[in-house]
């Protein structure tokens, strides 16, 4: 399954920070590193006189036994390591979406399960 991840709540550099950081983060767990594929990417094209296009979302493809439970554990995780613990949207590709804004592993569990992660 395919999901997208952004953050809210920041300005663009802000943002793109995050994404980094958490991209980071999922690269650094052998296991997650394993059973998913993510990528940094830009949704829009680069404004005219821009040195490149801001990062904006984190892609990930996750393997069929990458669960919600196992989503949610990693973006928790990382959230707590952050500061201002960004609020995080999971986006699928029919555009349903969810909003992490929580530190309660099973809260975001339920709303991952909300996007079909089992």
């Amino acid at each position: 399954m395919r999901v997208q991840v952004s953050v809210e709540g920041a300005d663009e550099r802000a943002k793109e920070a995050e994404l980094r950081s958490l991209h980071s983060w999922l690269q650094s767990d052998r296991q997650t590193r394993s059973l998913t594929v993510s990528k940094l990417e830009a949704l829009d094209s680069p404004v005219p006189g821009a040195q490149g296009p801001v990062i904006d979302v984190l892609s990930l493809v996750l393997g069929s036994t990458f669960n919600a439970a196992s989503l949610a554990m990693s973006l928790i995780s990382w959230r707590t390591t952050r500061p201002r613990q960004p609020i995080l949207t999971v986006r699928r590709p029919d555009g349903t979406t969810v909003e992490i804004n929580t530190g309660s592993l099973a809260e975001a569990r339920v709303l991952l399960e909300q996007l079909g992660l089992e």
